[in-house]
């Protein structure tokens, strides 16, 4: 179970929507803005709220309290300018974690140098996602695909901050296997039962389903 249970996507387009989409299934709240009606009208049948306003527009992304939510993602297609001004807004606003589509390591660093928490590269991973089905099994699929096994990320729980795997003693309690922690963009596989959680870190973890 996430932390997160508020979410504001900016940006509609194939990634925020998708984005959207599967949110939806997670039973959390999103509030999805986008200037361009039909993409808002998409969107109303997954989000909790939807807006369409000119999100370039700072007093707009002002007037959405982007502050009350614990994830903002800013979804913007090509329009750059864009996005980086509602990366401003959300870090002053003080957004809990932002996240942010970026189209290369130029726009990486300049996000994450205002204070971006982290940024994405939608149409790397896909690509990435794609050359490995078409070139064989790959694993991460094959379990997502699985009816008996649900592979996870997750923020670590509340209680687990500060201890190690083994006094949280997940695999029992939980039921769950760690199989990598992401940390500060950093895979670290394996994963010692010495590990210290931290509350920025990301969990890849494998359950038996019920």
């Amino acid at each position: 179970m996430s932390k997160y249970k508020n979410y504001a996507v900016l940006g509609l387009g194939r990634f925020g929507l998708s984005v959207v989409k599967t949110l939806s299934e997670k039973n959390v709240n999103i509030l999805a803005c986008d200037k361009v009606e039909n993409r808002t009208q998409e969107a109303a049948a997954f989000a909790t709220h939807t807006i369409q306003a000119d999100i370039s527009d700072e007093k707009v992304l002002k007037s959405l309290g982007l502050a009350n939510y614990d994830v903002v993602i800013i979804a913007m297609g090509t329009e750059f300018e864009a996005a980086l001004i509602a990366a401003m807004v959300a870090v002053e606003e003080g957004a809990k974690y932002i996240v942010a589509k970026a189209g290369g390591e130029r726009q990486k660093k300049i996000l994450e140098s205002i204070g971006v928490h982290e940024v994405v590269f939608p149409e790397y991973e896909m690509g990435v996602k794609l050359a490995n089905r078409l070139s064989g099994t790959n694993l991460i699929d094959a379990l997502g695909d699985s009816e008996m096994y649900s592979l996870s990320e997750i923020s670590p729980y509340p209680d687990w901050i500060g201890k190690s795997i083994r006094e949280c003693d997940i695999r029992n309690i939980h039921d769950m296997t760690i199989l990598a922690i992401i940390r500060s963009g950093q895979v670290n596989v394996p994963v010692s039962p010495d590990w210290i959680f931290d509350e920025n870190d990301m969990l890849v973890t494998l359950q038996r389903k019920v």
